[in-house]
Formats: C-alpha cells, structure tokens, sequence
C-alpha cells in the first residue's frame, strides 16, 4: 500500500484489529444470528478489510469500541452461565402420541445428496417415529438449489430404514413461516389435524408455534443435538457453540410475534 509510513502503520494496525473481530465473531458464529448460512470465508476477509480500510478514518474509535465489545461477548459467552440462562425455556417437548403425519423441519443437504448433522438427526427423529407407527406420512421440506433432495433422502430412508410410510415433500422453503404455510396447506388438502414436528431443540419453540397459528395441532418433538451438549453446556467450547443457534432463536421468536407469524 503507497502512502505514508504512518499511513501504512494505520493501516495494518486496522487489518490487524479487523482479523480479530471477524475471527472472534466466526468463533462465536454470530453470520448465523441473521440466517447466514453460506461460506464464511469471504464476509470473514471483507470484515477484516473493511475494518482495516475504515482505520483510516475518525471511525477507528468506534470500530475499537466495536471490537472491545465483541471480544468481551467472547468472554461472556465462554466463561459465564449466560448461555445457559438464555436456553431457559427454550426447549418445548410435548408427549408422544399419534398423528396424521410427522414434519420435519428443514436444514441444509449437501450438494451430493448427504446430510448435514443437523439435517439427519432431524430426518432421523422422524424416521424413527414413523417406523414406530405414529404417523403413517413423513413430510419434508426442500432448500433452495444448489442444496440436495431431503425429499429424496427421506424416501430412501423411509425404505431402508423404516419399511413403512410414504414420504411427501411441500416444496421449496426460506424459513420457518413459509414451512409453516405449505405444511398447512398440504394439511387442508388431506384432511389433517394434528401433525409431530421435529427439529432441533432450541428451534422447537418458535417452529412448533409457527405450526400452531395456522391452525394444526402440534405435538413437538425434539430431534438429538449433534453439536453440543445442550442440557449441561460443561465447557467453553460447547457454550460458544451454542450461543448463535439460542440467540438466532431468541431473535426470530421476536420477530415472528411482532410479525404475527406466532402468538
């Protein structure tokens, strides 16, 4: 970079700064507290350049100040119980019974056709509850492309692991609302009543009341979490990884009541 040799200490000085908010907030994954759930790659080098760009200017003092704060959320969130507390509630798990159909909430599958962790331990519940007998259809949502069938999957799954029940897909979702929407429309059409929702634990809360407002009975079903010990949360490493997905949860139920897409 041309320029003064202060200008160029500047410069660095904000680089260096920048690499370490957008590495703290990848650590702490707050892309996923605004739904972003792309490659993290490059909105981790842009923030770094940004920062460093805008360490030119009177700004640095409040990027400072920004990045103070985001390292003492780092702190917080690794060596507090503030995780844990904002998990309080969170989780909703209704005693099984029957029903018309199992839904399974949507998560991410791979390109070649392969789960995510989340995506089978999600797919999984609902197999499991259909070869128990509970309902007799398994319903899935699809991700936009380049994402993978969850339809395809769950009727091989179904066959394979099930040997029994009929997997039905809805269609292409963004979010939770528009699941909401399709499964109850797939609902009047077939003349159900009640359906087992299943997703991840800290989702269950807001997807269950999603459900609910378009007029279905819901009997919530958590799936198993993959990715960190939810109930217990022992260490650093577990509360950081639980932190984005309870305060992503925490935002959308906000925003869903404000909206009117739950009570």
């Amino acid at each position: 970079m041309t320029g003064s040799p202060s200008l160029r200490a500047r410069f660095g000085t904000g680089l260096a700064v920048g690499g370490l908010a957008a590495f703290v907030g990848l650590d702490l994954d707050l892309p996923t507290l605004v739904s972003y759930s792309h490659d993290r790659s490059y909105p981790l080098a842009g923030c770094a350049l940004m920062i460093a760009l805008l360490w030119l200017t009177p700004l640095r003092r409040l990027l400072g100040v920004a990045t103070v704060l985001i390292a003492a959320l780092w702190l917080l969130v690794t060596f507090t119980p503030l995780t844990q507390r904002m998990k309080d509630g969170l989780v909703r798990r209704d005693p099984l019974h029957d029903a018309d159909a199992v839904f399974v909430f949507a998560s991410r599958i791979q390109e070649n056709g392969d789960p995510t962790t989340d995506a089978m331990s999600r797919l999984l519940k609902g197999v499991e509850l259909v070869a128990e007998g509970r309902a007799a259809y398994l319903v899935v949502s699809e991700t936009a492309p380049p994402a993978g069938s969850h339809a395809a999957l769950a009727r091989d799954w179904l066959d394979r692991l099930a040997h029994r029940g009929e997997a039905l897909d809805v269609g292409v979702i963004s979010n939770t609302h528009e699941e909401a929407l399709a499964l109850a429309r797939m609902a009047r059409e077939r003349g159900w009543k009640r359906v087992l929702a299943v997703t991840s634990p800290t989702h269950t809360r807001r997807a269950a009341a999603a459900v609910e407002k378009q007029g279905l009975a819901v009997i919530s079903v958590p799936c198993i979490e993959t990715n960190f010990d939810l109930e217990t949360l022992p260490g650093g490493g577990d509360r950081r990884r639980a932190f984005p997905a309870i305060a992503h949860e925490l935002i959308g139920i906000t925003v869903y009541r404000r909206r009117g897409w739950i009570d």
